[in-house]
């Protein structure tokens, strides 16, 4: 069974992640700036999504062959990014890179998740989680496992948020904020019920849609609360961004169960969707040697130029290279939905 739905969340997330960067390389400190914070869903997201598409596709349990392929066609191009991370960072330093400074960096971007793709190593986890545990979340009501892994996930946050680590480390916030599964451990819970249980989820949201609604509002109001006292730095990494980002996928889920047709570019980004995260920022900086004067123009009008150069790159770059056989090592391979069971 296909779900729309995940086509429309997976793209809207994607480009979502593209702009807070965009944003931030555009070093904007007028109101483009403001708008950032309400894109933060966008990463837990995308994470979101992929417990969700397990726990529906597989309810009986992990196919054999499975994690081996997750490793061939998002490892090792999360391996191969990591590495040309590691390259264009050390030649970007001022006074040239070392080879030890390179392999640092390639450690880093590996272990760590030190660059753009950590999201990998999330759902890396997600995939030991859902094997080692799927027949003990199967016996278990929700209504325990869900207090109890948000308690978890926002008890986590909040320590990260007001402590700081009393050792020395590498870098003590990738390793402690980005990385872990508590951090996220109620997405997973939450995707595990909502893909195990569908049909019945989506009946739930329709049921009880002025909920959602209402909770979208609460949830808005307190990450722009906490943004206007500058309690928190923007970040997807932040107590508030749980509830909001868990009202903005159930109001996704309920508005886009009652489409249709899938939109043809809906459909394209998210076939593309993995080469798009992966790429997207190096296309963000290229965008902006290429049009130096862009910054000087209207917010607005500078992030959608440099916004669409990066998407089409990334498009365009993924469906060349993945012309070759092993292709799918350096960018990711590309989604092939079932655009025809819409049509």
């Amino acid at each position: 069974m296909q779900i729309k739905e995940i086509y429309f969340i997976r793209s809207i997330s994607c480009i979502c992640v593209m702009l807070i960067h965009a944003i931030g390389i555009l070093g904007f400190q007028s109101e483009s700036s403001s708008y950032s914070i309400f894109l933060m869903f966008s990463t837990p997201s995308f994470i979101f999504i992929s417990e969700f598409l397990i726990a529906h596709s597989y309810p009986n349990g992990i196919p054999k062959g499975f994690l081996r392929k997750r490793f061939q066609f998002i490892f090792l191009p999360f391996v191969s990014v990591g590495i040309l991370d590691a390259i264009l960072m050390t030649i970007n330093q001022s006074k040239g890179g070392s080879i030890y400074e390179f392999f640092s960096r390639v450690s880093s971007n590996i272990f760590l998740g030190n660059f753009v793709g950590y999201f990998v190593l999330v759902i890396f986890q997600f995939y030991i989680l859902h094997i080692l545990f799927h027949r003990v979340l199967k016996k278990i009501s929700p209504k325990w496992i869900l207090p109890i892994s948000f308690f978890v996930t926002i008890s986590y946050l909040c320590s990260i948020q007001f402590f700081h680590f009393p050792i020395s480390l590498p870098n003590p916030h990738i390793l402690a904020e980005w990385i872990p599964f508590p951090a996220w451990l109620f997405y997973f819970c939450l995707a595990y019920y909502c893909g195990k249980n569908y049909l019945e989820f989506i009946n739930l949201l329709n049921r009880f849609r002025y909920g959602i609604y209402l909770l979208l509002l609460i949830s808005i109001a307190l990450i722009s609360s906490y943004t206007f006292l500058d309690l928190f730095e923007p970040s997807s990494k932040r107590p508030d961004v749980v509830l909001y980002t868990t009202s903005i996928v159930f109001l996704f889920f309920h508005l886009f169960s009652k489409v249709q047709k899938i939109p043809s570019i809906v459909m394209l980004i998210s076939k593309y969707s993995f080469s798009i995260y992966l790429f997207h920022g190096y296309f963000l900086g290229i965008a902006l040697l290429v049009l130096p004067n862009i910054k000087n123009s209207h917010w607005l009008v500078a992030l959608i130029t440099i916004s669409l150069i990066s998407v089409s790159s990334s498009i365009l770059t993924s469906f060349l290279v993945n012309r070759y056989k092993y292709g799918y090592i350096f960018v990711g391979k590309v989604n092939q939905p079932k655009a025809q069971k819409y049509s």
